[in-house]
């Protein structure tokens, strides 16, 4: 069913671990100038994902292909960096998301199936323009979807059959996306019991990278505004999340940077808040600002969301007695200021 040029597209599937053990290498041998070609496509991996936040698809050697993904796994799980592995894991499993899209039903079947234990049937069933040919198992639709914010992804929003969820084959590409980005992400958790000279070396370089595109690893500040004690829990909590290289979907991205747009934080600040994320650019993130801020486009400086909006969304985030008193995070944010300046009554005061 797969060739080696599969297991170079997708060197996360069981078979290419297979092709590796049966190659018999050991650490030794990849720190030795014979895998240097490995060595160098592992170095090329890393510095895509953390400067681009995307790995590059085209490859020559495909052995090197294949070698080269654990490699990278080791070196970074060896920097002991959790915003850069969550980082690299993103980069990887967009990576093989726009590869999977393309691939025949029946090769999308036997991913699902083989490497991550899908419970899933075949099928073709067209429902006005959308045409599903893959039904899940609804715990394996579950556990995957959970992490996946958008409103489609809820369950209410799916065709349910008998315990089987519909999926259109992109959504089924989506979802193995994300089975592929949780799975990096544990295989760059743990540490091995002893690595070489040379593969130290490499692990200060990658350190280095980290810092060069991530910044140096420090609690984060706060955005400079005139109160940021006002900030109610919704949008610490972002900025936590942020700060921990956590993914925070696009509600909870625009709910951010509108709410900080209205209370005076410049657009650097705003920026300098999205750079721990793990798929962070610079130049899409001050477009973004920018363009929220009313300086592009239209020229409309949005406002923050509603409570109501970022309730059906998942961004609403333990709500205290303020939260009971208000509609928007930025009445919040005015009524906790006037509190914490002496010029208005705490909640459940007279």
């Amino acid at each position: 069913m797969l060739t080696r040029a599969d297991l170079a597209k997708y060197p996360f599937l069981n078979e290419a671990s297979d092709y590796i053990k049966e190659l018999g290498i050991s650490i030794d041998d990849i720190a030795s100038p014979d895998f240097s070609p490995v060595l160098e496509r592992a170095e090329k991996r890393l510095e895509e994902a953390l400067s681009k936040g995307r790995v590059s698809n085209e490859f020559s050697n495909e052995n090197a292909e294949i070698l080269s993904f654990p490699v990278s796994n080791l070196i970074l799980a060896l920097t002991g960096e959790e915003r850069a592995r969550r980082r690299f894991a993103l980069a990887e499993a967009k990576r093989a998301y726009e590869l999977l899209r393309q691939e025949s039903p029946e090769k999308l079947e036997y991913i699902a199936a083989t490497t991550f234990g899908w419970k899933l049937k075949r099928m073709e069933i067209q429902f006005g323009k959308r045409v599903f040919e893959f039904s899940a198992g609804l715990a394996d639709y579950l556990r995957v979807s959970a992490h996946l914010k958008e409103l489609k992804w809820k369950l209410p929003n799916r065709v349910l059959d008998h315990g089987f969820v519909y999926m259109t084959r992109e959504e089924m590409a989506r979802l193995l996306e994300e089975e592929v980005r949780m799975r990096i992400v544990v295989r760059t958790t743990g540490l091995p019991g002893r690595m070489s000279s040379l593969l130290e070396d490499k692990v200060e370089q990658t350190r280095g990278l980290i810092f060069k595109w991530l910044g140096t690893p420090s609690r984060y500040e706060l955005p400079q505004v005139p109160v940021p004690e006002a900030m109610p829990p919704c949008v610490r909590h972002l900025i936590d999340n942020l700060a921990d290289g956590k993914n925070v979907q696009h509600m909870g991205r625009f709910t951010l940077a509108s709410f900080l747009a209205n209370i005076g934080a410049s657009d650097d600040e705003i920026v300098k808040a999205f750079k721990p994320a793990s798929d962070f650019s610079e130049r899409m993130t001050r477009y973004q600002v920018e363009h929220i801020g009313g300086k592009r486009g239209g020229r409309t400086k949005y406002t923050c969301p509603k409570c109501d909006t970022l309730k059906t969304h998942g961004v609403c985030y333990k709500p205290d007695d303020v939260c009971s008193t208000i509609r928007n995070p930025l009445i919040y944010y005015k009524k906790k200021s006037s509190i914490l300046r002496g010029r208005g009554p705490s909640p459940g005061t007279h």
